[in-house]
This record gives C-alpha cells, structure tokens and sequence, in this order.
C-alpha cells in the first residue's frame, strides 16, 4: 500500500503541509508505504496533450500511477484551492487518477474552515473518476492549529490520524478489487 500527498502550498513550512504530514505519518503507523509528491517545479499547464510536457511531468505522473491513494491538501486561497495544485491536477491525463482513492485535507487563515477548498477538490477529484473519502479534515485558524510539526488544536491530531488510517484501510480495499485475477 503507497499513499502520496500533493501538498498546494509551496512554502516548506506551512500548516497545509504540518495537516499533511500527521495524517501520512498515521498511514504509515497503518502500514502504507509514503511520500510526498513535489509538484514545485512542474510547467504551467497550456493545453497540450499530456505526453508532451516532458520529463518532468512524466515523472510526476509514473509517481501518481504508482500510488494507491493519494492525499491532497491545500490552503484556502479566495475560496478555493491554490492554483499550483489546480495546474498539477490539469498535468494529469484523462485515466491518471481515474479509481484512485483520494483524502482531502485543507486549511484556512480565519474561524470559517476552507469547507469551499474541500468541496472544490471534491468535485474536481470526482470529475476525474476518483474515489473520494467522505472523511476529510478543515482546519480553520491554521496558523494556530500547529507548533513545530504538531497538533495544538484539541482533537486536530486525531482528525489527521484517522484520515491517515481510512485511507490506507479503503486504500486495500480498493487495490484488493482492482487486483488481476488469478
């Protein structure tokens, strides 16, 4: 079981990444093999057929097809999710996460949450064929939310695990069904 998380903020420390990495963290305390995916230096998507891009988004795509669920997380950024993460779903090919189970994770500056971050990257993980998990983690006043790596919001670390632990079980349920027969 790999799971891989596509982080939408670009600063090496952020609170996106800080939710990222607790929720990974308890995927591989369940078992899964994990990563992060860098999606910094990947060229600004134009129109182009998939395959033309490179190597760079070549690579970025074998990664993807080589996980069996994925973890997208992103700040709230005007009601959405950061452009950066948008322009790497749009490096994908029509098929490249078509089945693929996906968590959502995403954080916000004011007491709201970033519920419109989720429910953006619910429809367009949707629109794509994913398999999103209904769980899904908002993290409002995020810039409180952590310190040095960890939860100080009373439940938030819980929240983040069980993220982590419902995509690596659905994860192999998943696998599990899409496993050549014998």
């Amino acid at each position: 079981m790999r799971v891989l998380a596509i982080c939408g903020s670009l600063r090496p420390s952020s609170s996106t990444r800080d939710a990222l990495s607790l929720a990974l963290a308890a995927a591989e305390r369940g078992g899964a093999e994990v990563g992060y995916v860098d999606i910094s230096a990947l060229p600004w998507c134009d129109g182009r057929a998939v395959d033309a891009y490179g190597p760079g988004v070549d690579a970025f795509r074998k990664q993807l097809a080589g996980a069996d669920a994925l973890l997208l997380g992103s700040p709230e950024y005007h009601g959405s999710f950061t452009g950066v993460l948008k322009n790497a779903l749009d490096l994908c090919g029509p098929d490249d996460l078509k089945g693929k189970l996906i968590g959502l994770v995403a954080t916000a500056r004011g007491d709201a949450g970033a519920m419109n971050t989720l429910n953006h990257l619910r429809q367009v993980s949707r629109w794509v064929g994913a398999w999103v998990l209904p769980a899904q983690v908002s993290v409002p006043n995020a810039g409180a939310a952590f310190a040095d790596g960890k939860a100080t919001r009373d439940g938030l670390d819980t929240e983040l695990s069980a993220l982590g632990q419902e995509l690596v079980r659905y994860g192999r349920l998943l696998a599990a069904d899409n496993a050549p027969a014998t």
